[in-house]
């Protein structure tokens, strides 16, 4: 991790790292995600499941890791996982995964704080050393600019010491900003940042993939179905099996 990325880190609760996956990597993603995205959820292998109600403007879709050898290329992608190892202080693992699909209409609305506190998303820097206790890395498989609903947060939130004023929409937030990228490009913040995503206006269809990491020795974080199954291990290599493991 940079002097430049850690600097932004800690000033912002992201950074943006550029073309960082392989074209050909995005591309077998998509076509992986091609024959989810109107499939019954009732059909979908375990331990896939939804996440939330499936609707006309999103699909949330857990433990999308496990639908398709493709997506393990992203688990240990070094440039990622030096910004994690960076902010982590400490063991860390990838904890869940999971994507979104969305279209016209759709957003996430505001979530994640620094205050009030919370057990499990925690962000603090000493003597030069961050500690982010979860820390997520956003995968565009397609490019998403700020009409296309894209990644959204508060800079700065992450170390906030008063409550938000404002509401949970996007609309609602004046300092609510959209974080555009492009398919291969990775942006890496803490659960702590208040974030979400913009109100997708142009139509155009969304997809995105999370990989969340956290410390080493929080277990599978369970809520919206998202474990890993006893099988899932024997498909990833040595160095990708220790990233999954208790630690």
């Amino acid at each position: 991790m940079t002097e430049e990325q850690k600097y932004l880190f800690d000033l912002q609760g992201y950074i943006v790292l550029k073309d960082v996956v392989p074209s050909s990597a995005v591309e077998a993603c998509n076509k992986s995600l091609d024959r989810f995205e109107d499939m019954p959820p009732e059909d979908f292998p375990s331990p896939l499941c939804l996440g939330t109600p499936k609707t006309e403007k999103e699909i949330y879709i857990s433990n999308i890791l496990e639908a398709d050898t493709a997506f393990n290329l992203l688990i240990d992608i070094p440039e990622v996982l030096s910004v994690i190892q960076g902010v982590t202080c400490g063991p860390y693992r990838l904890n869940h995964t999971y994507m979104i699909y969305r279209w016209a209409g759709g957003y996430s609305g505001l979530h994640g704080h620094n205050i009030p506190i919370s057990s499990k998303c925690q962000y603090h820097c000493r003597n030069g050393q961050m500690v982010s206790t979860l820390t997520k890395a956003v995968f565009p498989l397609m490019d998403c600019n700020a009409e296309d609903g894209c990644f959204a947060g508060i800079p700065g939130s992450h170390k906030s010491n008063f409550v938000r004023p404002w509401g949970s929409h996007p609309d609602e937030n004046p300092v609510f900003t959209p974080i555009p990228a492009n398919a291969g490009d990775a942006i890496i913040f803490t659960e702590a940042l208040t974030h979400g995503s913009v109100v997708n206006t142009s139509g155009r269809p969304r997809r995105t993939l999370y990989y969340c990491y956290s410390v080493g020795y929080m277990p599978d974080w369970g809520g919206q179905g998202l474990v890993f199954s006893d099988h899932f291990m024997e498909s990833l290599t040595e160095a990708q099996q220790e990233i999954i493991q208790l630690k």
